[in-house]
């Protein structure tokens, strides 16, 4: 089983899915809003949040 994170942006209203969806269990670099500069660990407006996706392909 493999966990993906999916981050998501609420700047604009609406949940607005950001560009790289991230490895949960590996090292990577931080997503960011293209919109507004927020990323999972500078969130000042509290507009970021996550959803794990499961994969049982493996």
């Amino acid at each position: 089983m493999t966990v993906y994170r999916q981050w998501f942006c609420n700047c604009h209203g609406l949940p607005q899915q950001l560009d790289s969806e991230v490895l949960y269990d590996q090292e990577a670099t931080e997503p960011a809003c293209k919109h507004c500069g927020a990323t999972p660990l500078s969130d000042p407006k509290k507009t970021i949040s996550f959803r794990d996706q499961e994969e049982w392909d493996d």
